[in-house]
């Protein structure tokens, strides 16, 4: 097990893929979400002409400081995700038409997932990583668009754009530019190594 000594790794996400990639890195890790209302942030934010790489490393900020003030001798990990197609934002869907709709417009065209991670440590971010990866989804017909959301079910509201590539989302994905960890919603690899710098490190279990 992954682990730094004398201090604990809490995640403020309920996320299952970030669970999931850090589950799989073998750190050892708790689970605290910040449960931040997001959208009316992010709507602020954005009327206030701010960039949508800013929103996502905004939303991982307040999530992040919620989280730091009540464990704050921990590395507290804060992470969100922004998907940006012809500069619009596009949030979770919130019915399966809606969820349609999303794959309508990203079918056959290329997006950007800006993907934030900031580390904080006694109240104070002590380390932030932003990345950009593109994702193209395949060109989908109408009936293609149906069938994949009666495929996935719930999951559809999970993520914004209605797909996880890293179950059935495959299907619907033609290729994708940049780390399939920040795809998923966590930059692990620039984030291990912050951490290893910091006394992250394999133990033993006893």
């Amino acid at each position: 097990m992954y682990k730094i000594k004398n201090k604990s790794i809490i995640l403020a996400s309920s996320s299952t893929s970030r669970r999931n990639l850090l589950e799989n890195a073998g750190v050892e890790f708790l689970v605290r979400p910040s449960n931040v209302d997001e959208e009316p942030i992010k709507a602020s934010a954005i009327s206030e002409n701010r960039t949508l790489k800013e929103c996502a490393t905004l939303l991982s900020e307040i999530k992040g400081t919620r989280i730091s003030h009540q464990f704050p001798e921990d590395f507290v990990i804060s992470s969100d995700q922004i998907l940006e197609f012809r500069g619009l934002c596009f949030s979770k869907p919130k019915s399966f038409n809606e969820a349609k709709i999303q794959l309508h417009e990203l079918q056959g065209n290329t997006h950007i997932l800006h993907t934030s991670v900031i580390v904080f440590l006694q109240g104070k971010r002590i380390w932030h990583c932003l990345t950009s990866p593109k994702v193209t989804l395949r060109p989908l017909t109408k009936t293609e668009i149906e069938n994949y959301v009666i495929a996935i079910g719930d999951s559809a509201f999970n993520t914004p754009g209605s797909y996880q590539i890293e179950n059935q989302g495959c299907h619907i994905v033609s290729s994708y530019a940049g780390s399939f960890y920040d795809i998923l919603g966590l930059p692990l690899l620039p984030l291990l190594e912050f951490l290893r710098l910091h006394g992250l490190a394999f133990y033993q279990e006893e």
